[in-house]
């Protein structure tokens, strides 16, 4: 009785071990067991703007914009979660949404969720590598004023742009 059980178990564990392998050489995004593999998930996107820089989104949360040939801290970015963007030459104005901790209280948690009490505008200058950041609606207008950038300009939802 005990060999049958322990055949039984064999055969299901060489199923197991048949599919996952058939899984991790297929290139289907529907397989019969979900990736145990790591990268971009199917909404994830990499979007190009001007002067070099990229409207990347890696997860629901984390939507930014950054250089394509990447970035440190001497580098101007426009941090997650961006929502809305647009460009004006060497210019990319984004509407933000600021993101606080899920569990401010746990320090080993360190998942952001969006604030909703948090919105602000930024510009990025390519061209300079300077950042006008955290600004109100209407600072944001004097800004692009000065700047000689329209102020009717149309911020696009980043799944939209």
């Amino acid at each position: 009785m005990t060999r049958r059980i322990l055949k039984v178990f064999l055969l299901f564990i060489g199923l197991f071990l048949l599919l996952l392998a058939i899984n991790s050489f297929r290139n289907s995004r529907l397989s019969i067991f979900p990736s145990f593999g790591f990268g971009p998930g199917v909404q994830d996107f990499t979007k190009n703007l001007t002067g070099g820089y990229e409207l990347l989104r890696n997860s629901a949360h984390e939507v930014f914009i950054a250089p394509a040939d990447g970035w440190n801290s001497e580098v101007a970015i426009i941090p997650s979660k961006v929502l809305k963007v647009n460009t004006y030459k060497e210019f990319i104005i984004a509407e933000r949404q600021g993101l606080k901790r899920r569990n401010p209280k746990d320090s080993l948690d360190g998942y952001e969720i969006p604030d909703e009490k948090v919105k602000d505008y930024w510009i990025l200058n390519t061209d300079k590598n300077y950042v006008l950041k955290n600004l109100k609606i209407t600072d944001l207008q004097k800004k692009l004023e000065s700047l000689k950038i329209p102020t009717d300009i149309e911020l696009i939802d980043v799944y939209k742009y």
